[in-house]
């Protein structure tokens, strides 16, 4: 059994979870492998107030430098380091992340923009109701509202001089600037440049902004619009005038700082890389087919890739790269859809790209017997893949009684559109394993922002 020790006082991270589990009525394990249930004393509201305040919950769970017994179930009581560890060691990516979904990301990403300007200590500090009725989601994203702020003051310096500028939410005239360059230019946002804040001199903002529009004005997409706003862009990141920032969820307390998309510098993916394993479960239990993994052969690395649902309904799913394979193993994000149509229209395939394939308003109503045979084949050709495993092979009758269930059952409907999405691009990959590389580089390139026509970002993760 791993317990606490003295060290692991030194990260908020763990008292926030262990008091969100107290106050949910959860049971927690102790060094006697027993769980119990800890009651909600003066101690625990104290510990509350000054979660992320290592020297004040010190003080509460220390005395001459001993650990005190503050924790108890009524009859028994336990010290910090009596506790079984083991339950908060993988605080980053847990359930309540899964269940919340877009709508814990956007707390969050609002929440970690508020912590550049103010100190966040507990789930009230972040005016959102989701950190505010759930502590476990609160403890999830404890760490990003904490360093943050430090990795932006380095790349930045002092905010006092700047606006940030937060793009989802912002509507003054820089931000429409960026839309209209975007409409012109014919990009997608997050496709184009994926920073969610941009921090601005606040004495040049308006020059900026009247320096941008003009650009937009002046040039088209035939003679060099993008590369002349994006050379643009970058000149006011050297020039210390503007930072595009992409703020990510923070699993350790040392924040990783990438630079991207520097003009004429662009560094584009080129790994030798093989289908190492596919999960296949096409079964109705489980929210998607199954873990993608490949095999970097440069760095000996993996590489993980996930297709479902953001967040995960009856709907259309998404393509997101967990891991890339570098030395480092960073996590990239979701592949543009534009990216991923591109690399399958190389190659005369398609993904699924609406829920009218599946139908709608009633889940399944489109589906006739020739696309459970047009699927239950596609199944079938990746199955005999030797690189391909299932828990259980999936006979077609017993197929088409999960389609049929689908109809009737919008849970298992949820899940049986995401598996089928996920067959999809597992069918695309298996039919052109012999140019695995090409098209997991470009989907890295997509997942990382990075090409000619994308606009210089700094990204903190």
């Amino acid at each position: 059994m791993a317990l606490f020790s003295k060290a692991d006082l030194s990260k908020p991270k763990y008292i926030a979870s262990i008091v969100a589990k107290i106050k949910q009525g959860k049971t927690i394990k102790v060094s006697d492998g027993k769980s119990y249930l800890f009651k909600k004393t003066k101690d625990i509201d104290n510990l509350e107030k000054v979660q992320t305040d290592v020297q004040k919950y010190t003080k509460i769970l220390l005395v001459n430098n001993n650990h005190v017994s503050i924790f108890t179930d009524g009859k028994k009581s336990f010290r910090f380091i009596d506790i079984d560890k083991s339950p908060f060691s993988g605080m980053g990516g847990g359930t309540s992340r899964n269940v919340l979904g877009k709508q814990l990301s956007d707390a969050g990403e609002l929440a970690t923009v508020m912590s550049l300007r103010k100190d966040i200590k507990n789930a009230r500090d972040t005016g959102q109701s989701i950190f505010v009725n759930n502590s476990e989601a609160f403890a999830d994203w404890l760490l990003t509202f904490q360093y943050t702020r430090p990795a932006v003051n380095k790349i930045v310096g002092s905010l006092n001089s700047f606006d940030i500028i937060h793009d989802a939410t912002d509507k003054s005239d820089f931000t429409n600037t960026i839309t209209l360059f975007l409409k012109k230019a014919r990009l997608s946002k997050d496709a184009w440049n994926p920073a969610d804040i941009y921090i601005i001199n606040k004495s040049t903002r308006q020059k900026v902004t009247n320096d941008l529009k003009k650009i937009v004005e002046t040039y088209e997409i035939s003679n060099g619009l993008v590369n002349i706003f994006n050379d643009k862009l970058y000149k006011l990141y050297k020039n210390k005038i503007l930072y595009p920032i992409s703020l990510k969820q923070l699993i350790t307390e040392k924040a990783s700082i990438d630079y991207n998309n520097i003009p004429g510098k662009v560094s584009e993916s080129d790994y030798n890389i093989k289908i190492e394993k596919f999960n296949c479960n096409l079964i109705a239990d489980g929210k998607e087919i199954g873990l993608f993994t490949f095999k970097n052969e440069d760095t000996k690395k993996q590489i993980n890739l996930q297709v479902r649902g953001f967040p995960h309904s009856y709907g259309v799913a998404q393509t997101e790269i967990t891991s890339d394979g570098t030395p480092t193993g960073g996590r990239l994000g979701k592949v543009p859809t534009s990216v991923i149509d591109n690399i399958l229209a190389e190659y005369k395939d398609a993904r699924i790209n609406s829920i009218k394939y599946f139908g709608t308003p009633k889940p399944f109503e489109n589906f006739d017997v020739n696309k459970i045979k047009e699927t239950y084949n596609m199944y079938e050709t990746v199955i005999k893949n030797s690189k391909v495993f299932t828990q259980k092979r999936l006979k077609y009758n017993d197929y088409v009684k999960i389609i049929n269930t689908s109809k009737s059952n919008i849970e298992i409907a949820k899940n049986m559109c995401m598996k089928i999405q996920g067959l999809k691009i597992m069918h695309f990959f298996i039919k052109n394993e012999k140019n695995i590389s090409t098209i997991m580089n470009k989907m890295i390139n997509g997942a990382k922002k990075i090409s000619d026509t994308n606009g210089f970002f700094i990204k903190i993760y």
